[in-house]
């Protein structure tokens, strides 16, 4: 089916590039330098739609972008009470591969899909195409009512995993304060209402951000990582390699390791949002799908990176559970190499 569409886009953009000036993308009130290449253009008639956005983003700007919206190694330790509890040490490192590979596949195929049919409208566009005639339309329908309770279920559990992020750190610097739930309500209003309000007034500014938050991102990592290598304890590679941790109490190590998983992929869904950007991107078909490569393929050394290192220095798993901050931290007065460390988002 990809080879059929695939030459059907490369006839109709022949048969566009013949009759360019009758059949032009109406880009009249959009300012110049936003319009995007010719071939965005000829891309775009192809797919039957006008130019509605400004094209701001390159590949750079979409490599952070995508990078900072999974922040793969930062979510590992955010998520890793569960991994912990779940599979300990050698459920992270194998866990962590399994994920990996598999997500390499699917975002493989959706590189493709995206060099083929670069439409901000993404997963129900491409069943569009691609269903049964007798059934596009449903599947295109309910498609696109998933992805859209996948946005509003993800920015409402990333505001939820900020505040309780925030309510750890007062726990730990004010040993007075008590967390309450609605406390982390009203925090995850006002971050969820302070994204909404940037996106909505400030979006020609995200290129900017995005990459100011790309270098926070790539930089940031090895300021922790030197800090563990540097201050926390050690734990042995048989141990960090093969000890499967249990406590949740399942009935096996197997499926306590396979509901570890979870928080795994946790760290690594998501690089196809980038496609929703696609009509604000320069040079769409071939930006996109490098940009969702690059970053899954980084990202994803990044957090491998981190996994071997929290495998290494989280130390007695049992004794960094137990923490008021709700994520794993540890103390110690007798210890002078044990790091106190409470985890970024």
């Amino acid at each position: 089916m990809a080879k059929a569409f695939d030459q059907h886009v490369k006839l109709s953009d022949a048969a566009v590039a013949e009759d360019v000036e009758l059949h032009d993308v109406d880009t009249s009130h959009i300012p110049p330098k936003y319009h995007g290449t010719e071939g965005d253009k000829v891309h775009m008639r192809t797919l039957g739609r006008d130019q509605e956005t400004r094209r701001m983003f390159t590949f750079i700007s979409m490599l952070g972008f995508g990078s900072t919206l999974i922040v793969t190694w930062e979510t590992l330790l955010t998520n890793s009470l569960a991994i912990i509890t779940n599979g300990g040490t050698a459920g992270l490192f194998w866990g962590f591969l399994i994920v990996f590979g598999g997500f390499i596949l699917v975002y493989a195929s959706i590189a493709e899909l995206s060099s083929m049919a670069a439409t901000s409208a993404g997963q129900y566009h491409w069943v569009s195409e691609f269903a049964p005639p007798s059934v596009e339309k449903y599947l295109s329908y309910i498609t696109g009512w998933l992805c859209i309770a996948g946005w509003q279920g993800g920015i409402t559990g990333i505001g939820m995993l900020v505040a309780t992020i925030i309510q750890g750190l007062i726990t730990l610097n004010d040993v007075n304060y008590v967390a309450q739930g609605w406390h982390g309500t009203l925090l995850t209003i006002g971050i969820v209402a302070f994204c909404v309000l940037f996106n909505t007034y400030g979006a020609r500014q995200l290129p900017v951000v995005e990459g100011s938050l790309a270098i926070l991102h790539f930089g940031g990592m090895f300021v922790i990582i030197i800090i563990l290598w540097t201050l926390a304890p050690r734990n042995n590679a048989h141990d960090a390699f093969l000890q499967i941790h249990n406590g949740g109490g399942w009935s096996s190590d197997g499926v306590s390791l396979l509901v570890g998983l979870y928080p795994l992929t946790v760290s690594l869904n998501g690089f196809d949002s980038q496609v929703h950007m696609s009509e604000e991107t320069v040079d769409a078909t071939r930006a996109m799908p490098r940009a969702i490569m690059w970053s899954t393929l980084v990202n994803g050394v990044l957090g491998f990176i981190m996994a071997i290192t929290m495998m290494f220095t989280l130390g007695d798993l049992d004794e960094i559970v137990q923490t008021s901050t709700g994520y794993p931290s540890s103390r110690s007065s007798t210890t002078p190499r044990t790091a106190t460390l409470v985890l970024p988002s």
